[in-house]
């Protein structure tokens, strides 16, 4: 199998009162997906992407500066959540992330399954690595159930967009570029 290169999604522009699965990049955000582009090894055969608008209009910038059509798969969303917190969001997900049970938001197994039953969809039938553009506590789950590291502080280093390639086989990590918003 080939090393798939996971990028969590730029930063999105914030509309309060608008559901985050709907926000968008800004034009800032976009330029740093080129700069993502640019920086990501050759060899890549297909983007992939979440269905979620940051993802899919990330994926879309890349996908463009690399030549390479986009593919969307609803696997590779964010954790099913409630749209609206009465406490802290960071300090929820990191709960979260770290095995608390939050009412309403998606079983941890159940993420961490259909993310690797994506990635085998698309990692099927090509031996070229694949670009993954989704969502920071998705793919921390999947990382964290193939690679040895502490899914709460990764998720807290995560920056906006991120890309890290893993190795499948081995759980080998290793961050590709690292954008300068948290």
């Amino acid at each position: 199998m080939s090393c798939v290169i996971v990028v969590r999604h730029a930063m999105p522009e914030v509309v309060h009162g608008v559901s985050s699965r709907q926000w968008g990049l800004s034009e800032a955000s976009r330029e740093d997906c080129v700069l993502l582009a640019h920086a990501l090894p050759p060899g890549i055969g297909r983007v992939w992407s979440s269905d979620e608008r940051k993802a899919k209009e990330t994926a879309d910038v890349v996908g463009l500066r690399l030549g390479l059509p986009v593919s969307v798969d609803v696997g590779f969303g964010e954790v099913d959540r409630p749209d609206v917190w009465d406490r802290d969001y960071r300090e929820v997900a990191a709960g979260y992330l770290g095995g608390a049970d939050e009412p309403g938001w998606e079983d941890r197994r159940a993420v961490t399954g259909r993310f690797g039953a994506a990635v085998d969809r698309a990692c099927s039938g090509t031996d070229q690595d694949i670009v993954i553009v989704s969502h920071g506590m998705a793919m921390t789950l999947w990382m964290a159930s193939l690679a040895p590291i502490a899914a709460v502080d990764w998720w807290r280093a995560l920056t906006f967009p991120d890309a890290w390639r893993i190795e499948i086989e081995t759980g080998v990590v290793e961050r590709v570029w690292m954008g300068g918003a948290r």
